[in-house]
């Protein structure tokens, strides 16, 4: 694997190699699994400057660190190599999420002898003699070679979180930067803007922001999904495009508001696609029940992390274009537009804190109104409350509950219909009765509505100045209330966003991946091993004799030893293989590109530091060790369904169980 760069912070790991190199006494440099040099020492010893001043010093010198990083790029462990001069180079190959590095040290002795040998022996070649022995003495540096170990021990787990902290900052940085932009973009549009430069805004927005290859809009015309919007290489094959409104791929699509793809040649071409096009993605432009078309990425590889944010990206997208509808019923007051969009400037910060985002609504809504009283209602079930207030203590009213129908705001919230009353005593509505504690008889109620829905209530009174709400007054808290509405829709957005992370891909106790998530990977992992005819293997493993460690040794027990074979499983497993507890004992682990020689060789390291590593450790547990049972499938020899595989990965640890325990068992047709 080639060094990614993408999210390396070279500042700071030189940070760290220098802090090393001061604490060990030993300078260090960083080189990438390819031999290129990305920090360099911060001195070079005297020797190693004297040797490769000679050409063939130079060239033994870097012959010695291009092998030694070419081994400890395949390597988990640090490694010793001897210099030109017998002197000794300390490689730590340093492994985390996508980067590959290894450190190298200056050149160290580990007996005087060492050094003599090469005075006698070369040192003539390099300008030396056995004469300068006394004085190079003081130069050169000698180790212990138990410190050595215990410097690299150290270095390694530091490098690598250091590398790890860095990649989860960067990458979410990242994340917040689409997102961020995203939003952007769609809050940046101004009101009335022409639909087709809203497509062009997200045709190249996406295009720029997850460098895809071509990507464009389908609308719906009739019976067709027909392309109104390209961009990218491909935009003159895809301008003419159209999909059947009843293609599946939409219809999953758009039903469950989730992203589906292929890159099945075959269903390609059946949509009657150019051959130019081996893969596409779908993802929806719809919500609550409105479905304005979708949008299609073609010839890509998208990234989980890339999906979900352009779906979020879609949602919103929905939200503009809502908007935009809306807004041809609101041509008459254009002339407040300024102030509105002033006053709805206030909102989008606020969209990620849903009550913060309610007490600015109503602030924001008092303020264009110039009025002392306001409050903001949400419905919740059969009722209406209060969620924000302005000019009332919010203690009096947090516990009120209006009926929907009943009341102004209940009939207001039932009815979809704003309400000016410009003095209450003559207005004849028998269902409100003036409340004394007003400083004024007008006030002003209007629904919060998104499209065909009413979401919420906002109720304005007691104007500073004393006078009656205006006609005027009403039609800019009209047009507030659109920008209010979507906010608060996109702040449920926000809301569902945070749940939807909440549903951990991993499993609690032990950090590892969980079951729903080695399903998703077993799927991916099957459907590209049979389109590329490549094998892979499936290990799934428990712990023996877990039931009678828990009776005897309690629980908490049986939880350590989990973590502790979770722990020393992913450390003897090779970086593209993925661990898994499967559930209770149970663990998983598929291989990708693996036959079952390999696995087989892969499971016995596992199970043999986990012998060994967990040996007399318990008082009342009958057995000296901790061990585990293994069983081994393959596809496609043993099965190519992931049940089936699954199904036989079982049977051959059952048979593990059954032949004693502590052993790995490859599946075979005998064996069922």
């Amino acid at each position: 694997m080639s060094t990614n760069l993408e999210f390396l912070d070279i500042a700071s790991l030189s940070i760290v190699q220098n802090a090393v190199s001061e604490i060990s006494d030993i300078p260090f440099s960083t080189y990438d699994n390819s031999g290129v040099l990305l920090i360099p020492p911060k001195s070079e010893d005297k020797l190693t400057v004297q040797i490769k001043s000679y050409a063939s010093g130079r060239e033994e010198h870097e012959k010695l660190i291009h092998n030694g990083i070419e081994k400890a790029s395949i390597r988990k462990e640090a490694s010793l190599l001897k210099g030109p001069a017998n002197q000794h180079y300390l490689f730590i190959p340093i492994i985390a999420n996508n980067y590959r590095f290894v450190l190298v040290s200056n050149a160290f002795y580990l007996v005087r002898t060492d050094f003599e040998d090469f005075l006698i022996k070369k040192g003539e070649h390099f300008g030396l003699s056995i004469s300068h022995l006394e004085s190079w003495s003081e130069i050169i540096k000698i180790k212990d070679y138990s410190s050595i170990q215990k410097i690299a021990g150290h270095i390694k787990p530091l490098f690598e979180t250091v590398l790890r902290c860095n990649y989860e900052r960067n990458l979410n940085s990242k994340r917040y930067q689409w997102t961020k932009t995203l939003i952007d973009i769609l809050f940046d549009i101004q009101l009335p803007t022409p639909i087709d430069e809203v497509y062009s805004l997200v045709t190249d927005a996406i295009l720029f922001l997850f460098s895809v290859d071509t990507v464009s809009i389908m609308v719906k015309e009739k019976d067709f999904f027909k392309t109104v919007k390209t961009s990218g290489r491909l935009k003159d094959d895809a301008k003419s495009l159209c999909m059947e409104e009843n293609n599946p791929m939409i219809s999953r699509s758009i039903k469950g508001f989730a992203p589906t793809s292929t890159n099945d040649i075959v269903e390609i071409s059946r949509l009657g696609f150019p051959d130019s096009i081996n893969s596409l993605h779908i993802f929806p432009l719809s919500c609550n029940g409105c479905t304005y078309g979708v949008v299609i990425i073609y010839n890509s590889i998208l990234s989980r992390e890339e999906s979900y944010s352009i779906l979020e990206f879609c949602k919103l997208v929905c939200l503009v274009l809502k908007n935009l509808t809306l807004h041809d019923s609101y041509d008459k007051c254009i002339k407040d537009m300024a102030v509105l969009n002033t006053a709805a400037a206030k909102l989008p910060p606020k969209l990620h804190s849903h009550d913060d985002l309610c007490e600015t609504i109503v602030d924001t809504a008092t303020g264009l109104l110039m009025a002392e009283k306001g409050s903001l209602m949400l419905p919740e079930e059969d009722s209406l409350l209060i969620k924000a207030v302005k000019g009332i203590n919010r203690w009096l009213v947090r516990d009120i509950k209006i009926k929907i129908g009943e009341g102004i705001a209940g009939k207001v919230f039932k009815n979809g219909e704003p309400l000016l009353v410009k003095d209450i005593e003559k207005a004849e509505l028998p269902y409100i009765k003036p409340k004394r504690h007003y400083k004024t008889d007008s006030f002003v109620s209007v629904p919060l509505k998104f499209a065909s829905e009413t979401v919420g209530v906002i109720n304005i009174s007691d104007k500073i100045t004393g006078d009656e709400f205006t006609e005027q007054d009403l039609n800019l808290l009209n047009y507030f209330a659109s920008y209010a509405s979507i906010a608060l829709n996109v702040s449920y957005c926000y809301i569902l966003a945070e749940q939807m992370k909440e549903l951990s891909i991993t499993d609690h106790l032990t950090g590892l991946f969980n079951r729903r998530y080695l399903q998703e990977r077993f799927t991916e992992e099957l459907h590209r091993s049979e389109r590329y005819n490549f094998a892979f293997s499936l290990a799934m493993f428990d712990i023996d004799n877990f039931k009678i460690l828990n009776d005897t040794e309690g629980h908490l027990a049986g939880d350590s030893v989990l973590k502790e074979i979770s722990s020393i499983a992913r450390e003897h497993l090779r970086i593209n293989d993925v661990l898994c507890r499967y559930g209770g004992e149970e663990f998983a682990i598929l291989m990708p590109q693996t036959n079952k020689e390999e696995a087989f060789m892969v499971a016995e390291r596992i199970r043999n530091n986990i012998r060994g590593a967990l040996a007399h450790r318990y008082k009342k547990f009958p057995h000296p060790y901790i061990t585990v049972s293994m069983g081994i499938a393959s596809f496609p020899d043993d099965g190519k369904g992931i049940n089936e595989l699954i199904k036989y990965a079982d049977a051959a640890l059952y048979k593990a169980k059954s032949m004693g325990k502590d052993r790995t068992i490859t599946y075979s047709r005998e064996i069922t």
